[in-house]
């Protein structure tokens, strides 16, 4: 038998040379305007990128200002801490042609960075983005005037907010909390995430400075009257997303980026704040998004290659295929009854790999006291499933109420066995759900991260259009579920469904897609 050289010994394997090719940094500004804002009646931001070059997507990102326009200097925005809030759909077309349309955008991106990044992302990544701060050392209870975010365990049991022993009790919680919100996510453990802007804290008695206990008010972005946050994210994207760069030199019109912004309160929260107790009343939302552009890396190479690229599309017909995965977004309604309630969700497409819900009240969309983008409830669900024609999406029901929701969640993730993956927050998924410590009920706590989701690719992630083929036969998509007696409202469900998109470049530049 031959004996191998390892590869750690093996010198041979030099690291091959690049073609030429030159990276250049480029910025594409908004066609329609400097200032967006519901105010103005500019709700739409449209930016044109074109450019004799390939674009590396996956390494660009949209840069904008957030401006507070309250005209009172006691008002102070925070913007929703997980995502780009003030975009509501993002939208991209290229001469004429709707390649991608993502709406209840800020929701899905803070259900993917929730769901799909890891603690330090959301400490260190968001904050460099200008979206965020950094997560609380604590979560409690709130001040007593609006909704409980945490349980009732977790009140000052009796002492007095302000005062030395309110502190104490404050700081203990604090790290009791944190020392809760990072367990294993599938022992079902709840890890619920802040989002409260500071009310909890400002209860315990913290002042806008650490007091004598070490206890901060919140850390969250905080805009000033008259003041602006430069902020600069990524985008998620099917078409921006895919793991080949972009051939803009070989379309005519490039694409335009069309980002639609959302209701003046549902960016996050505005409000009035005192300078000692930071308990401020709520107050509606007035800012503008500014100097907003789209900052790209592009790659330009020799003519030699593009000139290879057309005769690989002669070969192939006439076409560069590219391929992606894209969202599409459907809501529904749970009436408050125990149910069974179906919803259906009307989605034709040629590939459903997976779909994911969140749920929230109806009453929160909107409202001047929530996030509500990134407020995932948990309805009080019992179990669900999926029906697909005639055929159901798991045979049997989905407990909602156990760890098997977060298998599957995971599951269409394509994250079940990936023992590196890692995740900001989990959830205990209802209300009335036991604390894994100490048996009780979570008879308040409104708030988590709570989200379902199910995998229907028969292989998954290895191929193109291994899910559910519902657009060829009109196939209606239902989603049924029970909820337990302990629901208390109507609950608004926000699907989002993961699909396949096929973009096809043709030689003469035009663009289509196939979802």
């Amino acid at each position: 038998m031959d004996r191998i050289t390892p590869p750690q010994l093996n010198y041979d394997n030099v690291l091959p040379l690049a073609i030429e090719s030159r990276s250049n940094r480029r910025e594409f500004h908004p066609v329609n305007g400097q200032t967006f804002s519901n105010a103005n009646g500019a709700t739409i931001c449209r930016i044109d990128i074109n450019a004799d070059s390939m674009l590396d997507a996956t390494h660009s990102y949209l840069e904008c200002q957030l401006r507070n326009d309250s005209g009172d200097d006691t008002v102070f925005l925070s913007p929703n801490p997980f995502t780009p809030a003030w975009v509501q759909r993002l939208r991209i077309e290229s001469g004429g042609v709707v390649i991608e349309d993502i709406n209840e955008y800020s929701r899905l991106y803070a259900m993917l960075v929730l769901q799909q990044c890891p603690e330090s992302y959301v400490k260190n990544n968001l904050s460099n983005q200008g979206l965020y701060r950094h997560i609380p050392t604590g979560i409690l209870q709130s001040d007593g005037t609006g909704v409980d975010f945490m349980p009732t365990s977790f009140a000052l049991q009796g002492a007095t907010a302000g005062t030395s022993a309110g502190n104490a009790v404050a700081t203990s919680l604090c790290a009791e909390v944190s020392e809760l919100m990072y367990p294993m996510t599938l022992q079902g453990y709840m890890r619920a995430p802040r989002i409260d802007m500071d009310a909890g804290i400002a209860a315990a008695g913290a002042t806008n400075q650490p007091n004598a206990d070490g206890l901060t008010v919140n850390d969250y972005l905080k805009i000033k009257n008259a003041e602006a946050r430069t902020l600069a994210f990524p985008l998620v994207s099917g078409f921006l997303n895919m793991d080949k760069y972009i051939p803009l030199v070989m379309m005519n019109a490039g694409f335009t980026l069309e980002l639609t912004l959302c209701d003046a309160n549902r960016i996050g929260v505005s409000r009035t704040e005192a300078a000692a107790t930071n308990q401020g009343a709520f107050v509606d939302s007035l800012w503008t998004v500014q100097s907003c552009k789209y900052v790209a890396h592009l790659i330009d190479l020799d003519r030699s290659f593009y000139d290879k690229l057309r005769a690989v599309m002669e070969s192939s017909g006439g076409v560069l295929q590219l391929a992606g995965q894209t969202y599409r977004h459907f809501v529904g309604e749970l009436p408050l009854s125990t149910g069974p309630h179906t919803i259906t969700i009307p989605a034709r497409v040629k590939s459903v790999k997976s779909i994911f819900g969140t749920f929230i009240r109806a009453s929160q969309m909107g409202a001047n006291s929530s996030y509500d983008t990134s407020v995932f409830q948990t309805a009080f669900l019992s179990k669900y499933r999926f029906e697909i024609g005639s055929v159901r999406y798991p045979q049997t029901d989905v407990n909602a109420q156990t760890a098997e929701n977060e298998v599957e969640l995971q599951k269409a993730w394509g994250r079940l066995g990936d023992y590196n993956h890692q995740q900001a927050y989990s959830a205990k998924h209802t209300r009335n759900a036991e604390d894994p410590r100490t048996g009780s009920t979570y008879a308040t706590s409104l708030l988590s991260s709570f989200a379902i989701g199910y995998d229907f690719e028969a292989f998954q992630r290895v191929a193109l259009e291994a899910g559910i083929n519902t657009a060829d036969r009109s196939l209606p998509i239902n989603f049924i579920c029970e909820r337990t007696a302990n629901a208390t409202a109507s609950t608004r469900v926000d699907f989002f469904v993961l699909t396949d998109a096929i973009y096809y470049i043709n030689l003469d530049g035009t663009v289509s897609v196939s979802i």
